[in-house]
């Protein structure tokens, strides 16, 4: 996969439990012997003695019916919701597989093309064209195919929230700089007319911290709307995330390419069923089957890349990298017990050694969100590979376009299996510090990239 804006996977949400109202009734022991009737003293200390039934009133039943039938309704009205939400995702979807498909399709047939001549050529040869020249044009053709494969609501989405933080961390930057210059900017009634066409009174500053302020204010307020669509947007096409977890993934440096990753596939599951209706449509057509096909075939090799080129990146680059971080906290906690030990001030050198140890355990943390992150993945692609392998061993055999129809149809609903992944839960911060420390090694790591 070619170089791609960093932001990488999501527990499903909690369902709502209606639980039943239990009453127990009380009852009474009575002795199997005979014996004489107590007297009042004794009497009045068996009513003592007897436990306090905790009884509903009947005003209490009602509340509780109350409640249990409004949480019943909350329950129907969102998976009402959900399910308008899929309907949209479907028709978009149709909507946009129809657009992108003669775009598509070019770089898929040319692959499909270079796949179905792959193994005639020599593995390595000084001259001509060898299977590593050939895969290298496929890798190339795949991620022309990405590209386009990578258009959707859930892209726009997330690029108008990138935006919207972009211009946030503008905003406060410019706040500090403001309130930094108001501590020593003059009054305006201590400027003439010439100084203020060119100075910042502190009444200037002050009204424009106050508008910026309210700027932030506002796109945040954005900024939660846009989360909240975005989470629908997600469980529209099965990948099902809360709140706080989308704003986690959301946060973490492989979260673009798992968005990606799952936009792509849901495009994917488009375009197969615009070439299942071509290949329907192409009768006993062995040609145009084959070409079908191929594409289809090469749409799985593309999610196989996909995958496996997110999961290179958590291994090869994230997790050192993360290793590195860590090792450099260690050496720096080290330097200040050094420090302490020869006469150095031990308040700062404990703070210093507290900040790295939060370092410590952050990294530690992050390492394993993402190589859980990357185990999932791999889970999914294992299956991916046994649709891989039918698919080729298919394409290779193929002799009714009928049967090729059938079979891209089940391959459509294995994507949709696939989009159900479950990711590693970012809901597990010890405190707010660990929090921050996290997004502060995000940010450092998108910072790198």
């Amino acid at each position: 996969m070619r170089t791609r804006t960093q932001t990488t996977p999501v527990y499903a949400s909690g369902k709502l439990l209606l639980a039943g109202l239990l009453l127990a009734a009380c009852s009474v022991e009575s002795s199997p012997k005979a014996s004489p009737a107590p007297g009042p003293s004794q009497a009045s200390k068996e009513q003592e003695a007897a436990p306090v039934q905790d009884v509903m009133t009947a005003e209490e039943l009602a509340a509780e019916e109350a409640r249990l039938a409004a949480e019943a309704e909350a329950a129907r009205m969102l998976q009402l919701e959900r399910e308008a939400a899929k309907q949209r995702a479907d028709e978009q979807r149709e909507k946009r597989a129809k657009k992108l498909f003669s775009e598509v399709m070019e770089p898929l047939t040319e692959a499909a093309e270079a796949y179905s001549v792959h193994n005639t050529l020599d593995e390595d040869s000084w001259i001509g064209h060898d299977q590593e020249d050939n895969q290298e044009d496929i890798n190339a053709l795949l991620d022309d195919a990405i590209s386009v494969l990578g258009v959707s609501e859930i892209a726009t989405t997330r690029a108008q929230l990138r935006a919207l933080q972009k211009q946030i961390s503008e905003l406060q930057l410019g706040l500090v700089a403001d309130r930094e210059a108001r501590v020593s900017a003059p009054a305006e009634e201590d400027l003439n007319k010439l100084q203020k066409a060119y100075t910042d009174s502190r009444e200037d500053l002050a009204l424009r911290i106050q508008e910026a302020e309210e700027s932030i204010s506002n796109k945040q307020a954005e900024i939660a709307d846009l989360e909240r669509n975005f989470v629908t947007q997600m469980r529209a096409i099965g990948v099902e995330l809360n709140l706080e977890s989308a704003r986690s993934l959301l946060s973490t440096v492989t979260g673009d390419d798992f968005i990606e990753m799952c936009v792509v596939f849901d495009n994917v599951r488009g375009v197969t069923v615009q070439l299942q209706e071509l290949t329907e449509e192409s009768g006993e057509s062995l040609d145009a089957a084959k070409r079908y096909y191929g594409s289809y075939v090469v749409l799985i090799h593309l999610m196989d890349r996909i995958q496996l080129e997110l999961v290179r990146r958590i291994n090869e680059d994230m997790v050192p990298r993360l290793a590195k971080l860590s090792k450099d906290a260690e050496v720096l906690i080290r330097d200040a017990q050094d420090n302490i030990s020869n006469g150095g001030d031990r308040s700062i050198g404990e703070q210093n050694i507290s900040s790295n140890e939060l370092t410590i355990r952050a990294t530690d943390f992050y390492t394993t969100y993402l190589s859980e992150q990357a185990t999932e993945i791999m889970a999914r692609n294992a299956e991916l590979q046994v649709t891989l392998r039918d698919a080729q061993n298919t394409l290779d055999t193929v002799s009714l376009s009928s049967e090729v129809a059938s079979l891209m149809k089940e391959g459509s609903r294995n994507f949709a299996a696939l989009m159900k992944l479950d990711l590693p839960d970012l809901k597990g911060f010890e405190n707010a510090e660990l929090k921050a420390e996290f997004e502060r090694l995000t940010k450092q790591i998108n910072t790198v990239n």
